[in-house]
């Protein structure tokens, strides 16, 4: 009796539509079987990799190099210039020396002191250009160890983020059995609401049009 209800007073259909019938059919005849036992073997991969996912760096979020490149770059490089440059003092020493001596200027003079002094800061000036080298030596292997940091850091959290996304693709898939019986239930569930809601508006309408045509009668009387 529903049925001709919806149809005489208009309202909507109260079974379900071909469509629907349709779907219905195709989703509890799609086999699913095959994807979900390889769904479970890729779950259970997934399940044995998220579990390796302890023995991997954890994410890092800062990179630091240590100290002690930069303070072994800089003994280095000083180190190396006075090995060379503390051979060729002697050596200037010794020459200016005996030069000051051939021209008869005497030792303690103010001439030769003078000239002694204009070496001692020409060799004073070698070395300090010796330390600013091994300064600049130093944040240079400072920079480097930090860059050598910064790349291991991109290098473990892409690598825990790549075996990450491995194992969300394996989780990922198209329609489990489990999806299936989802989508059968919303579609079964939204049919019968809308017959459910035809088939009342049907009586009430009946109901309206039986109390309308009674009181005509009555009236006509």
């Amino acid at each position: 009796m529903s049925k001709s209800i919806g149809k005489v007073f208009g309202t909507g259909s109260t079974s379900a539509y071909g469509y629907e019938n349709n779907y219905l059919n195709y989703l509890r005849n799609y086999d699913t079987v095959n994807y979900d036992n390889t769904l479970g073997n890729m779950t259970s991969t997934a399940l044995g990799m998220s579990n390796s996912l302890s023995n991997m760096p954890d994410y890092q979020f800062s990179a630091t190099a240590s100290d002690e490149a930069r303070q072994r770059a800089e003994n280095a490089t000083y180190n190396a210039y006075l090995d060379k440059l503390q051979p060729q003092f002697a050596q200037q020493t010794a020459d200016l020396q005996s030069n000051l001596i051939n021209q008869g200027i005497t030792v303690g003079s103010e001439a030769y002191q003078r000239a002694m002094t204009d070496l001692q800061n020409n060799q004073n000036n070698a070395l300090q250009q010796a330390a600013y080298q091994s300064v600049i030596n130093g944040q240079n292997a400072y920079s480097n160890a930090l860059n050598d940091s910064m790349q291991t850091v991109k290098f473990n959290n892409d690598m825990r983020q790549n075996y990450i996304d491995q194992i969300q693709s394996l989780l990922n898939g198209s329609t489990s059995g489990y999806t299936n019986q989802s989508n059968i239930y919303a579609l079964q569930s939204g049919t019968q609401n809308r017959i459910n809601t035809a088939t009342k508006e049907g009586l009430q309408n009946f109901m309206d049009f039986s109390g309308g045509f009674a009181r005509s009668i009555i009236g006509g009387k």
